[in-house]
């Protein structure tokens, strides 16, 4: 982005202090609930919202 390195480590140090579980979220946070959502046995499941975001949306 053409930033400093201590500004992009600043901003990325902002985001771990804004998401409870304090880190940043990785596509294998994402994959995990795309395979288990894809189970047979949840067919039943309809019409839900399942926010994998490391908790922002509850700050």
């Amino acid at each position: 982005m053409g930033l400093p390195d201590d500004v992009i480590e600043a901003i990325k140090e902002h985001e771990r202090g804004a998401i409870p579980l304090g880190r940043r979220g990785v596509p294998a946070d994402v994959g995990e609930w795309i395979a288990a959502l894809a189970r047979p046995q949840l067919g039943w499941m309809t019409g839900q919202i399942i926010a994998v975001d490391g908790g922002l949306q509850i700050t």
